[in-house]
């Protein structure tokens, strides 16, 4: 115990003070240029990487930004394409359901576009839906028909003085679409030009305008090489036709009306209704099964791209000064990227180009609006009935009964998918 008294009370032992001015200098130079750290961060982030080329990817040039992370992705991405040939990322919305209004078919999807949609769909709407009145669960004995007048009590049971600041409870909004068949759009899988899209050269040309600050003051043109280099592959890397290729893997002839929710306990429905010729065929984007496995052209890019993305890793590690210059350029490169992974995005920005057809659809309770829809739409209603009441559907009124039988003998009558066989 004495040892560690006098070494903190007591006098510094011999060949302590040049000790610590060795660590000092040793930060210090460092803090001044921090090259070794740079070969380290050059690794960090491969997700982020992938999800902000998916989400710009779709054009001829995706302007995705050189930055951290970068080099580690190069690798996954070439274990993908001699695997299973993948470079888009699955959706990270859970449990997105695509359901078709004719066939009933319920498909879960791993889509990122419909995932996305979907995902800044229910962002707006929540925004919307924050300014509504509390939800007050009725009784068993107090739930009404989907034919009876409801009181205003059970139409915002909420407290009066408040009713006129707030809008009424919304148990559920269905909001259709269609696609659009105009000649303005740039075709459907082709996105449009937003501010997302957009930052990504104007992160290039700033991270450009940074690197030149140590040409023109030190005479350094490692920097300027280093980000000139690294943005040609971060775009090269993003502009692979494959990218296009997996996330619109479906026909864009048309396709069925389709709903997209995410069911029992969601609060927001999309309804797409399909047209002959326009737009893609949402069922079969849905499951993925067109997906193409990687090209031979895409193999080799991938393999040529790992080992440059390696060569510029070993050039940016012997780096020994105006690090600091490459790490601005590092930082706001990852900036730009994690800003295009998470952003919300209108669908035509994603690649699909929709317009609403009238008014939401919504109600106090979900038996109410899927009523509403079945009325306006034809077997969309009807299709939802097992999504939003997994534990089976019950009316009590006779002409509800009555109105819903004869909705699901539609659905069971012979179309254009053949006659129905009953399976139970």
């Amino acid at each position: 115990m004495a040892p560690i008294v006098n070494f903190i009370f007591g006098r510094a032992p011999e060949g302590a003070e040049e000790a610590l001015a060795r660590v000092s200098e040793y930060l210090l130079e460092q803090w001044q240029n921090p090259s070794d750290i740079l070969s380290v961060l050059m690794l960090l982030g491969p997700d982020i990487v992938q999800r902000s080329v998916a989400q710009l990817a779709g054009r001829v040039v995706t302007p995705c930004a050189f930055s951290f992370g970068w080099v580690a992705y190069s690798a996954s991405a070439l274990v993908s394409s001699l695997g299973d040939g993948r470079l888009m990322p699955d959706a990270d919305v859970d449990e997105t359901l695509v359901i078709g209004a004719k066939s009933g078919h319920c498909r879960s999807t791993k889509s990122w576009i419909l995932g996305r949609l979907l995902r800044d769909f229910n962002d707006a709407v929540d925004q919307e839906m924050s300014k509504e009145v509390a939800h007050v669960p009725p009784r068993s004995s107090d739930v009404p028909s989907t034919t009876e007048k409801r009181s205003p009590a059970q139409e915002s049971p909420a407290v009066p003085a408040r009713s006129a600041e707030h809008r009424p409870w919304e148990a559920l909004r269905v909001t259709v679409f269609e696609f659009d068949d105009s000649s303005a759009i740039p075709g459907h899988g082709t996105p449009t030009l937003d501010w997302v899209w957009l930052l990504g050269p104007v992160t290039i040309l700033i991270q450009i305008g940074l690197a030149l600050i140590p040409l023109i003051l030190y005479d350094c043109w490692d920097i300027l090489l280093i980000s000139v280099v690294g943005n040609f592959l971060a775009v090269l890397s993003g502009s692979l036709p494959q990218w296009s290729k997996e996330k619109w893997a479906c026909p864009k002839n048309g396709g069925s009306t389709v709903t997209i929710t995410q069911g029992n306990g969601s609060r927001t429905a999309m309804v797409i209704v399909g047209k002959k010729d326009v737009g893609p065929d949402l069922e079969i984007l849905a499951r993925g099964t067109r997906t193409r496995a990687a090209s031979r052209l895409t193999r080799v890019a991938t393999c040529t791209l790992a080992s440059l993305w390696v060569l510029l890793l070993v050039t940016v590690a012997g780096m020994k000064r105006n690090s600091w210059y490459l790490m601005g350029v590092g930082i706001i490169g990852s900036a730009h990227n994690i800003i295009a992974a998470g952003a919300k995005r209108s669908p035509a920005a994603l690649g699909l180009h929709l317009k609403q057809l009238g008014e939401p659809i919504s109600d106090s309770s979900v038996a109410a609006v899927l009523k509403k829809v079945e009325e306006q739409y034809e077997f969309v209603g009807s299709s939802l009935l097992d999504v939003f009441y997994p534990g089976g559907f019950r009316v009590k009124n006779d002409a509800d009964i009555e109105f819903w039988e004869e909705a699901i003998q539609k659905r069971k009558r012979p179309n254009e998918y053949g006659v129905l066989i009953n399976l139970g």
